[in-house]
């Protein structure tokens, strides 16, 4: 039996002489494998639906192995996305998050959704400390959907809600000055603030106030997120590299 879902092309492999394997980020079936027919043959409609941060319809036989495919419809190519190389690492950094974190078959709705208004916000807008945030503001939330969210509204160690002095990775959250680590480096108020926000506030707030954040918080919170990310799931991605020289 066929069904038509909705998703985004987060990586794509060869199969085959004229098929193609997709890794898909869909909505109503979260991560899936999906063999699309014909997709190796630049003169077929399925070779732009194969490409990597293509969001469109895929009519599938679903499987809970390897679903299959025939046909689609682009909804949104992204070609300004694909086009450019700087969005590129961002993007499938998010991307290389996603396959590594979820499992195959557990809808994400929630997810999904943030997903899709990122690549389009960054779709039209080239301005780089929205680009930076909103790819830590996806990173924060990917750690809330796994279970291993900061916490970023009272002290971690003993639910003080005043006098916070820092952000202990370790410990997985904001400490008060009663359990400061000395040895660990202290972050602006103006960080911890924003690492507030990123959790409390909306992504379309987050957006309006990405033309405020200086250059230093920004820098500060790619820290925290890549120091997190390694230290409480033991991955990092191949775009750390560049985040540390830009």
């Amino acid at each position: 039996m066929t069904e038509i879902i909705e998703g985004v092309v987060l990586k794509s492999s060869d199969y085959q002489e004229h098929s193609k394997i997709l890794q898909v980020f869909s909505k109503e079936h979260g991560l899936l494998g999906i063999y699309l027919r014909g997709a190796s043959n630049y003169k077929s409609p399925n070779f732009a639906l194969a490409q990597p941060i293509s969001h469109a319809f895929f009519t599938i036989r679903y499987t809970e192995g390897l679903s299959s495919s025939f046909k689609g419809e682009m909804i949104n190519a992204f070609q300004n996305l694909k086009l450019d190389f700087t969005k590129n690492i961002y993007v499938y950094h998010l991307f290389e998050l996603l396959m590594r974190n979820l499992q195959q078959h557990e809808s994400h709705p929630d997810l999904y959704e943030l997903l899709i208004k990122t690549l389009y916000i960054l779709e039209n807008n080239k301005e780089m400390r929205l680009l930076k945030l909103l790819t830590i503001y996806f990173e924060m939330q990917l750690l809330y959907h796994l279970g291993v969210g900061p916490v970023v509204s009272e002290c971690v160690v003993c639910g003080e809600r005043t006098n916070i002095a820092n952000f202990d990775i370790p410990h997985g959250g904001f400490v008060c000055l009663n359990h400061l680590d000395k040895s660990q480096k202290r972050y602006s108020i103006s960080t911890l603030e924003l690492l507030y926000k990123l959790q409390n506030n909306t992504f379309e707030e987050i957006v309006a106030l990405s033309t405020d954040v200086k250059n230093e918080v920004l820098k500060d919170l790619r820290e925290i997120m890549t120091n997190f990310y390694l230290y409480h799931l033991n991955m990092t991605t191949n775009a750390v590299k560049y985040f540390e020289k830009s």
